[in-house]
């Protein structure tokens, strides 16, 4: 047993640690708005929410059971006085009466006579049951009370005119009896208008419960106001007060104004069976009121049209089920707030950022707004503003409180983190110092080995300032740093075909070799070879050779080449040809005398005719064009094609389709010549434009073809001549075994096509 009361302890104290701000908050928060209520403190921010929900309300038709005659001030201008006399009162219930109304309310005092006709007023008192007049019972700010006319008062026929104002000056609550100086109970004129209009619907008032104050009117039950009800904190509740819940209308009820009662403008059956207040509205007697719906002095209603209200929401309530304005119990309003202060407390434990707890915030308040407003329209008069500040302040406190343990535990891991971070920095800078160290030795290192390397180094930015070069290039060109700032000065030192060469290379950074000639500061002339390579920071370096050497062992090795080549047709064609000319010489001589002697010369010529043959082929194998002997056909007629465009304005393209392969030499010699030719006829004779190079690769074929957009011409009229060019072109498609197409119009250009069989 005790095993198993010990783990849930523990879990019970991991709990409550763990929810220790929401557990502390909560109550906390909650106790002092409690306090804050119970002193009074919020009451007008709760006066002032209902209020605004009384204003959100959506719209009533008017109530037709009351009807309003009115004294406003044009009435008053035609009775050249006030207050007006007994015998114009007299006639004007006399007039109302006519239209046999079911009750008349008189909201006018009448303590004093006001001569001439009081007598006829005395009259219409006595004979008027259904007139039921006012009597001021609550003392005013001077301690006077205002009687009621005696007649009225003999025959029971007072009510109280007295109305409640809040401390804000709104009316918001309703009396609906009071004790008069007397102890008797008197019913204020708005509910002694009701119930004469009820009894003549058959409804009495019925206590349900005389110690707590309900009773039972019709189909709404009522229940006095207490001192702390709903948003109140000790308020007078003296005598039978309900909270006021009148009904908004889009129109005023039904008005006609006095001087048209006396004049008989009343339309038929205006007043039949239907409650009539008689009351003041003129401006100059000041007998406006504040209601829930009102918002400035212009809006506020009379006096008399605040006692129709209550008359209409008695009415409306005892006929029609109308709610009244219910209230939460006190202790159950005390669980709502405290409620609504746990809500915003675990908003704030759980939220991971201001935002996010100040979003949670805003949702709930409005679902506590929402739920207040719908709990209102059902006749439910909730507390708001305590709830709604217990939520914020939770809300805020809880989160302020866990970013506080959030920031001590990030204060603690902080301390830690920085203890370590203080020994890896230590580390890191002895680690620093020795890699400096090894840094500083290694840079020495390569100063030594660029500074003895024995090539040429030079170090430049894009913008082609020069920062280094090393020894080699000083002791190979004569320059030093000093009297090098920018590339431009190393192409200044080459020739001047040369010298945008040189540029467009060093500052392009390819990686590629190039062959250049550069003047040293002694005016000596030296072969190099440059690559440039791009750094990743954006700096280049610049790499270079001394191929003087190399290029004289190329010259004599091309010397000795050609002499070889001189000997050896010398000993050959040569030799063979001579030969041939003295075989000749005496074929001729015997040619006439013995002709069996002369066909062993010519014998003899024929086979020398075609040693020397073979052997021509064979040199002219031997020296085939140098841009073949160093590279494909491609490159070959690439190489070309750069030549002639640097010549001319022209412009020439070349590109190569499908896979590479190798044709035999002399295909790929006279290939290239004749690609030379059709170029050079094309600029020279055609005056193009443009001219298009295609080599193409095929599987079982190799086509050249050279397109341009020059004048072009009739090929049948070219061919019957056989141009030279032409002619060329066709000898040599001839030795390879190819075909050669033309196609050509004039001032359309021409297009060659030579086609080679791969085998």
């Amino acid at each position: 047993m005790s095993d198993r009361v010990y783990p849930m302890w523990t879990i019970l104290k991991q709990f409550i640690w763990r929810w220790r701000g929401v557990l502390v908050t909560a109550p906390s928060i909650a106790g002092g708005l409690l306090i804050l209520r119970f002193a009074g403190a919020l009451q007008l921010l709760e006066l002032a929410a209902l209020d605004q929900m009384f204003r959100l309300r959506h719209f009533e038709p008017a109530d037709p059971r009351i009807v309003l005659v009115t004294v406003d001030e044009s009435d008053i201008k035609q009775l050249g006085r006030w207050p007006m006399s007994d015998a114009v009162l007299a006639q004007l219930i006399l007039s109302i009466k006519q239209q046999q109304p079911r009750v008349i309310g008189l909201d006018i005092f009448r303590d004093l006579p006001v001569e001439p006709g009081h007598q006829d007023l005395i009259n219409v008192f006595i004979s008027t049951p259904n007139l039921i007049g006012i009597e001021k019972v609550i003392q005013t700010a001077q301690g006077e009370v205002i009687q009621a006319p005696p007649a009225l008062k003999r025959r029971d026929q007072v009510s109280a005119i007295d109305l409640l104002l809040d401390i804000d000056g709104t009316i918001r609550r309703s009396l609906l009896y009071l004790s008069n100086k007397d102890g008797r109970a008197i019913a204020t004129l708005g509910a002694q208008l009701a119930f004469v209009y009820l009894r003549g619907e058959g409804i009495e008032l019925e206590t349900i419960d005389s110690s707590q104050g309900q009773f039972r009117l019709g189909r709404a039950a009522f229940t006095s106001l207490r001192s702390n009800d709903g948003g109140y904190v000790g308020v007078d509740a003296g005598g039978y007060q309900i909270l006021s819940n009148f009904p908004k209308f889009l129109n005023d009820f039904h008005t006609i104004s006095m001087t048209d009662v006396l004049r008989g403008r009343i339309p038929k059956n205006l007043m039949r069976d239907r409650i009539v207040l008689i009351g003041l509205t003129a401006e100059s007697i000041e007998d406006k009121f504040f209601i829930s719906y009102t918002t400035d002095l212009i809006a506020a209603p009379p006096g008399v049209a605040v006692h129709a209200l209550l008359t209409s929401q008695l009415l409306s309530a005892a006929l029609e089920g109308r709610p009244l304005l219910s209230v939460w119990p006190e202790p159950l309003e005390w669980l709502w707030i405290i409620f609504w202060s746990a809500i915003g407390a675990v908003i704030g434990r759980i939220s991971r950022s201001p935002r996010q707890t100040a979003f949670r915030v805003v949702l709930l308040g409005i679902v506590l707004l929402g739920s207040a407003y719908g709990l209102f329209l059902a006749g439910w008069w909730i507390i708001i503003i305590p709830p709604l500040l217990a939520l914020a302040a939770s809300a805020i406190t809880s989160s302020s409180y866990l970013l506080w343990d959030n920031l001590k535990e990030y204060a603690r891991t902080l301390e830690q983190r920085v203890e370590e971070r203080t020994l890896k920095l230590e580390q890191e800078i002895a680690e620093r110092k020795q890699a400096e160290a090894t840094l500083s030795q290694q840079k020495q290192l390569l100063q030594a080995i660029v500074e003895h390397i024995p090539v040429m180094i030079t170090l430049y930015d894009a913008e082609g300032e020069i920062e280094f070069v090393n020894h080699q290039f000083e002791q190979t060109l004569g320059w030093s740093t000093a009297d090098l700032h920018h590339i431009d000065l190393i192409a200044e030192c080459c020739f001047n075909s040369e010298q945008q060469q040189i540029l467009d290379h060093m500052l392009a950074a390819t990686g590629t070799w190039s062959d250049l000639k550069i003047r040293t500061k002694d005016e000596r002339v030296v072969n190099t070879a440059w690559a440039n390579i791009r750094l990743p920071n954006g700096m280049n370096v610049g790499i270079g050779q001394d191929i003087s050497d190399r290029k004289r062992a190329e010259a004599a090795s091309i010397l000795e080449e050609r002499n070889r080549m001189a000997r050896e047709i010398h000993d050959t064609l040569a030799q063979a040809f001579t030969g041939i000319l003295l075989h000749v010489g005496a074929a001729t001589e015997i040619m006439t005398r013995k002709a069996e002697a002369a066909q062993a010369h010519l014998e003899t010529v024929d086979e020398l005719a075609r040693t020397g043959l073979a052997e021509a082929r064979r040199s002219v194998a031997a020296l085939r064009p140098k841009l073949l002997e160093e590279g494909d056909l491609f490159s070959a007629l690439k190489h070309l094609v750069n030549q002639m465009k640097s010549s001319t304005k022209t412009q020439i393209t070349c590109q190569i389709m499908g896979g590479v392969y190798a044709l035999p030499p002399d295909v790929e010699n006279n290939l290239l010549r004749i690609g030379q030719e059709a170029l050079t006829n094309a600029i020279k004779y055609a005056q193009a434009t443009e001219i298009w190079v295609e080599l193409v690769y095929e599987e079982t074929q190799c086509l050249l073809r050279v397109k341009d957009d020059g004048q072009g011409f009739e090929v049948d009229q070219v061919y019957l001549t056989k141009g030279f060019g032409l002619l060329g072109m066709s000898e040599r498609v001839d030795q390879i075994g190819a075909e050669l197409i033309i196609h050509s119009q004039p001032a359309q250009g021409t297009e060659i096509i030579v086609v080679v069989n791969r085998e």
